[in-house]
């Protein structure tokens, strides 16, 4: 049986016996776009709460309030269904605040989870190796698609042309699934579309802007208000200039402003030929964060004397679980 999470929450789950709750929040397709949600249900459920508000809620509730007074007969039952919450692959900044949160005051085994999950992020764990469960996300929720070589047709922006599996590619950003930005204005050779183009082209490239005083040059998706990528590889080509990159990093956003460090390269010799293809795995608890937006962004000058912050590829391509 294939659970989605939002159907779950939108019938009168609060009146679901434990076990049965119990079996929804374990079962191995149960879908869900964050583990915030399955946090949120288990809270809201304990509570007996029919709308499904967030944990902010009960943090405030529970200032002036016992556990006790608040879940009452169901308090234990919160304390068993807790750990079935993956909280290593909350964000960073989420964790942050849980553990500062009343709720990590009331409840010890909830800041004990909290605990654990900011260590495993900050020891920078490699999470693709730990059987766990609760250190992995739910594949289930996702469409996986996996890296094979340079220039396949698996990842996430071909995906798009391909209206996600149900018609023949099309150009993704004539279609309008997804949107591609530049740091320089468009112009015959700042052209969003070759990027996901499939075809070679000798000359594209962005040019360098001003932000926070700083020098940059940038390439970045919109994959959409809709969707989710948990990038775990990513591809460029060089276009035919020898202005190879040098330093850059590979980020992701939600929101389309505030940006998460992927992958950094500094100083990456990778790239030393026109046309070249060239692919990087992200690892580490990063690669489990979903967003919608990504970006490449170079922090230092090319190899190219003459126009040093003109970002030269002609080719973009993520890999990862996608929602």
């Amino acid at each position: 049986m294939h659970f989605d999470y939002c159907t779950t929450a939108s019938i009168d789950f609060v009146l679901l016996d434990e076990t049965t709750f119990s079996n929804i929040i374990q079962h191995p397709d149960l879908t869900v776009t964050s583990e915030e949600k399955v946090l949120n249900a288990i809270l809201m459920w304990g509570m007996k709460e029919k709308d499904l508000y967030g944990w902010e809620v009960v943090d405030e509730l529970i200032i002036n309030s016992f556990p006790e007074h608040l879940f009452g007969e169901r308090l234990q039952s919160v304390h068993d269904l807790l750990p079935f919450v993956r909280f290593p692959l909350l964000p960073y900044a989420l964790l942050k605040k849980l553990d500062m949160s009343s709720i990590s005051r009331h409840i010890h085994n909830f800041d004990n989870l909290v605990k654990e999950a900011i260590s495993y992020v900050e020891n920078g764990a490699r999470l693709e190796n730990d059987q766990n469960i609760r250190f992995q996300h739910r594949r289930s929720s996702y469409k996986e698609l996996q890296y094979i070589r340079d220039g396949d047709s698996n990842g996430v922006l071909y995906f798009a042309g391909t209206s996600y599996g149900e018609h023949q590619w099309v150009n993704p950003v004539l279609s309008k699934r997804i949107t591609i930005t530049a740091s320089s204005p468009p112009s015959r050779f700042t052209d969003p579309k070759v990027l996901v183009s499939r075809t070679y082209q000798g000359t594209s490239f962005t040019g360098p802007r001003m932000e926070d005083g700083h020098n940059c040059a940038w390439w970045a998706v919109d994959l959409g208000q809709e969707h989710q990528l948990m990038c775990n590889y990513y591809t460029l080509r060089q276009d035919g200039s020898r202005a190879f990159m040098r330093s850059w990093n590979l980020q992701g956003s939600l929101d389309g402003k505030s940006w998460t460090n992927l992958r950094v390269h500094e100083n990456d010799q990778t790239v030393c030929k026109p046309g070249q293809f060239a692919s990087w795995p992200i690892i580490g608890p990063n690669a489990l964060l979903p967003f919608r937006f990504f970006r490449v962004i170079m922090t230092g000058q090319t190899t190219d004397a003459s126009n040093p912050w003109n970002f030269c590829i002609c080719f973009l391509e993520l890999y990862g679980y996608f929602h």
